[in-house]
């Protein structure tokens, strides 16, 4: 599911990525094939891998491995600060919904800001030099964040504790991350020559292992860094724990970029050029003087982008009173404008034609037809807005509920029992998917296709990944009640009855174990594998080569979306959720909001998709489909950075990152 195919098919997907560096707007080159006698053949590329300093046999050992490093540290870092980040904002002073908000927020401006990484490494500096100089940025914002949680200054000067957070999350790791996740795989697929298929075997095993090292980059930080925040460890108090958790997550990347930085001879490196992107919003923009339709298309986007900045300022002014909760209801009404901009004009493009050549308008032909089929795509990303929404209650909301169930693996009769940290949860999500998507494929879909007689298409993946979500909204609410019913756990000594405490959050626990809170995490996870893998999938196959990378981006940016709509909705249900003990509020108000909202999203997506045809295999597709012809995703073409999302953008079940 990460781009892996037959050698012919890699190499042709290498040259269609590559031509497309000498003309964004040709597709002419011709993709290679095999001899009749089944032998691979490659037509020649010409690039920049023949003036490499060295060459190597193994380009993947000696070249790569410090990529892999890199992107093991960067995301060690970023699940490390991401798992421990909403207790923190508590001991800041931030109330429940506040800590959430933020938390969510920080995450859209994670995924908003590959935009612009890919944006100046594609058109300005290139992938390198975008990649150490952001890196940098990365990491004073880590040691910033570092500096936040020293004990004599969160102790003492909670406000300097705050300055420093936020600046070093927001104005640096935000940016940073954002940067890194844009460009790190697509350099390391660069170093490859497509003309070698030695290369072109070892460019498909990079893929895997990028996809190993991002879940083993996650998996130790939910398994260690989880605890070490909030227990400490060893030599290190458990005062020091966010401390020395923060200190790593710099540490590691200064580390990992010494070792990039060193080995910059042995890289090879393309020059940075016009991108799709930028030539794609210009055809746009010129296609407003045209058509109302384009100019909808335009507010849309700028209904998008003002969102942004006006939740932004909500989840700062959280704990000032109503005023967040009344900009949340701007950032719902620019969402809803922008969604029903981006479908009602995208389900159908013929007004594009006003602009073609043969119509009198000023681009050519073949263009706009382009163009065309990536603004088909945006109806099926904007219904992506949703899922994204309940996708990010992992790491903030579902995380406050899991924090208050009963975490104790030893039931002394005291507040002194060992816990599991709330936060280590999140490990839940990329093991089920480690362990879900190769079930799916060698068993779940040839298994439906026997019974069926058909190929399950994107459509219904996609379909039943949204209910599954859908489903987990309304399990939510209703686990909340129950735990919430449970009663709390309470010890007895001379001095009375008191409360068992979480030490994360230092709220009372209940009495229900935090094993009834995984199936929560199991099942976005398992919508996560339906939606995600065949998002990229579909993100990848509905659009020509050189417009594949702004199809992602386009994706990228409703991941973003959906973590703004989830800070949105833990403000305007603060009142609910209660400003710190869960048990005092009713947080399951929120979750059968969003379940019906997800209802009306699943609705809605039936009747475009099908009226569009998107998504929908065709019965001559099946044979096609079977055979493994339409091969899925070549993650050369991909940010990828979410999954986690960890994700399922971080690999194509990556769990988004």
């Amino acid at each position: 599911m990460v781009g892996v195919g037959s050698e012919s098919s890699t190499q042709s997907r290498s040259h269609s990525r590559h031509s497309k560096r000498d003309s964004p707007f040709t597709t002419s080159s011709q993709d290679a094939g095999s001899t009749p006698g089944g032998e691979s053949y490659y037509n020649y590329i010409e690039g920049p891998w023949e003036q490499r300093n060295e060459h190597f046999q193994n380009v993947l050992l000696h070249v790569c491995s410090f990529i892999l490093i890199l992107e093991f540290a960067e995301r060690v870092s970023y699940y490390g600060i991401n798992q421990g980040l909403k207790n923190y904002m508590g001991i800041l002073g931030w109330k429940q919904a506040g800590s959430n908000s933020l938390k969510s927020t920080w995450t859209s401006i994670c995924y908003l800001s590959p935009l612009l990484g890919g944006y100046i490494a594609d058109e300005k500096w290139g992938r390198y030099k975008t990649l150490w100089v952001f890196g940098i940025w990365y990491t004073a914002g880590a040691f910033l964040l570092t500096a936040s949680a020293y004990p004599s200054v969160s102790e003492h000067s909670v406000w300097i504790s705050n300055v420093l957070c936020h600046l070093g999350l927001f104005g640096g790791i935000a940016v940073g991350t954002g940067a890194i996740k844009a460009n790190v795989i697509t350099f390391g697929a660069d170093q490859f020559d497509p003309n070698d298929p030695n290369e072109v075997t070892q460019k498909e095993k990079f893929f895997s292992y990028f996809y190993i090292v991002i879940n083993l980059g996650a998996i130790f930080s939910y398994a260690y860094l989880s605890v070490l925040c909030v227990n400490g460890s060893g030599a290190i108090p458990a005062r020091y724990g966010y401390f020395a958790t923060f200190a790593i997550c710099g540490g590691v990347m200064v580390v990992a970029y010494a070792f990039f930085v060193y080995a910059y001879p042995r890289y090879v490196h393309f020059a940075p050029q016009d991108s799709a992107l930028s030539k794609l919003c210009s055809i746009v923009n010129g296609n407003c003087e045209y058509s109302k339709e384009a100019r909808m298309l335009r507010y849309g986007l700028i209904a998008f982008g003002i969102a942004f900045p006006v939740n932004l300022l909500a989840a700062f002014l959280s704990n000032t009173g109503s005023s967040g909760q009344y900009l949340s209801y701007v950032v719902v009404v620019c969402c809803l404008f922008g969604m029903y901009a981006w479908i009602r004009y995208g389900m159908s493009t013929a007004y594009m034609d006003k602009s073609k050549a043969s119509n009198g308008g000023r681009y050519n032909d073949e263009t706009v037809d382009d163009i065309k089929m990536v603004i088909r795509v945006l109806p099926f990303a904007c219904f992506m807005i949703m899922w994204e929404c309940a996708y990010d209650q992992l790491d903030a909301n579902f995380q406050s509920i899991a924090q208050q169930c009963d975490l104790r693996l030893t039931k002394d009769d005291d507040d002194h029992s060992v816990q599991v940290p709330g936060a280590s949860l999140g490990i839940f999500d990329p093991l089920t998917i480690i362990v879900l998507i190769p079930i799916l494929d060698r068993f779940v879909y040839p298994l439906y296709a026997r019974v069926a007689g058909r190929t399950p298409g994107p459509y219904g993946k996609v379909l039943t990944g949204l209910v599954v979500a859908m489903l987990t909204m309304f399990w939510a609410g209703i686990f909340e009640v129950i735990r919430r019913d449970s009663g709390p756990l309470q010890f007895t000594n001379s001095s009375g009855t008191f409360d068992i405490l979480d030490t994360g959050s230092m709220q009372p626990m209940n009495d229900i174990s935090w094993g009834y809170a995984v199936p929560m995490y199991v099942m976005i996870a398992i919508a996560e594998c339906l939606i995600n893998v065949t998002a990229y999938e579909l993100f990848y196959n509905e659009v020509p080569v050189y417009l594949k990378s702004t199809c992602q981006a386009i994706n990228l940016f409703m991941v973003a979306m959906g973590s703004n709509l989830t800070s949105t909705f833990t403000l305007l249900f603060q009142d609910s959720i209660a400003e710190r003990n869960l048990n005092k509020g009713h947080f399951e108000y929120m979750y059968y909001t969003l379940g019906a909202l997800s209802l009306l999203n699943i609705c809605a997506f039936i009747v475009v998709m099908q009226w569009m045809d998107f998504g929908v295999v065709k019965v001559d597709d099946d044979a096609e489909l079977a055979e493994g012809n339409i091969s899925g995703l070549d993650t050369h073409d991909l940010d990828i950075g979410h999954i986690p999302r960890h994700s399922s953008f971080e690999s194509i079940s990556l769990s988004r990152g």
